[in-house]
């Protein structure tokens, strides 16, 4: 056996964690994707409701007053919330790391000696660095 031979326990351990790193890296975008949606939906809905409601004649001048200033208030505290959880660019991000893990993963395939071994264990390193960069911001 060479001294720069792989072995196949090394590539599929890289293989294996690459996939472990794919798979969260899809469920964080997921997550992040549904909140900014949701997100999203409500404020168009409550704008919807505070367009509606002003229109509406039979109701009373002072409620509609007051339920415009609620449904204002609860559409600033939802970008307030988007702002304070960038949840559209973490998803954004988590995305172009899924991407790049994949990528990986195909290359693990054809890995045939140590050094292309940790030539992509350093890049995988590199996406484990900016996925917990990406919790920080």
């Amino acid at each position: 056996m060479q001294v720069n031979s792989l072995s196949e326990e090394q590539r599929k351990d890289l293989e294996s964690q690459l996939k472990e790193f794919t798979q969260e890296m899809t469920r964080l975008k997921r997550i992040n994707r549904s909140w900014d949606a949701g997100l999203t939906i409500t404020t168009i809905i409550l704008t919807l409701a505070i367009t509606t409601l002003t229109t509406l004649e039979p109701i009373d001048e002072q409620a509609k007053k007051i339920t415009t200033g609620i449904l204002g208030g609860v559409i600033v505290a939802i970008q307030s919330i988007g702002n304070a959880f960038p949840v559209k660019q973490r998803a954004g991000s988590y995305r172009l790391l899924q991407a790049q893990a994949k990528n990986l993963l195909s290359d693990v395939k054809y890995l045939e000696n140590t050094d292309e071994l940790k030539n992509i264990e350093s890049q995988f390193y590199e996406l484990n660095k900016e996925a917990a960069k990406i919790e920080v911001q």
